[in-house]
């Protein structure tokens, strides 16, 4: 029988929160039509996107970081960008986004959106790089679902346009790429 140990409930319960609130704040209006910061900025949701968004920062950065120790990763580089990575994601929720209003602001929100998605796929993928050198095959399986999450991500964001379809795929897809590194790597 398979018995849980703390480090699978902490993967499982930390996925889940991500998964559960990104999806329940995201469809709070149509994804088709509307990102998450259109969301918090333009319907009265503004608190909740911030909390949101620090409860995901953290989340994630303790979760990247616990995925590192598992798996005795200790390159300074990698750990920094998991950490600016949450930095990212805090101010991009805390910096208003609304372009009529303030279009300066506005443009700052994208970049510390995008600066957040790529330091955290950078760690990502340094960590996955380290996977190489001991089990090639866990490091193809690792890249490839790394790939699917970043670049469906933006294949979708090409596809649809700035709707909030390729957050929630991002939002949803990099805890379950985690997710699996816990489970693979520890077994």
């Amino acid at each position: 029988m398979f018995k849980f140990k703390f480090e699978d409930w902490f993967a499982i319960i930390t996925t889940a929160i991500i998964m559960i609130t990104t999806l329940s704040f995201g469809t709070k209006a149509s994804p088709f039509d509307y990102t998450l910061s259109m969301i918090g900025n333009r319907f009265d949701a503004r608190l909740e996107f911030i909390i949101w968004g620090v409860l995901t920062a953290g989340l994630l950065v303790l979760f990247v970081l616990h995925i590192f120790k598992l798996g005795a990763y200790k390159h300074e580089k990698a750990r920094k960008y998991v950490l600016r990575s949450g930095v990212f994601l805090v101010l991009t929720v805390v910096t208003p986004a609304i372009e009529e209003l303030w279009p300066i602001l506005h443009r700052l929100h994208a970049v510390f959106g995008a600066l957040f998605g790529l330091s955290l796929v950078t760690s990502l993928y340094y960590f996955i790089k380290y996977i190489k050198a001991f089990n090639q095959k866990l490091f193809s399986v690792s890249f490839l679902l790394l790939m699917l999450s970043a670049g469906g991500s933006v294949v979708i964001f090409f596809l649809f346009g700035n709707t909030g379809l390729f957050e929630l795929f991002f939002f949803v897809s990099i805890p379950l790429v985690l997710l699996f590194l816990e489970f693979t790597i520890r077994r």
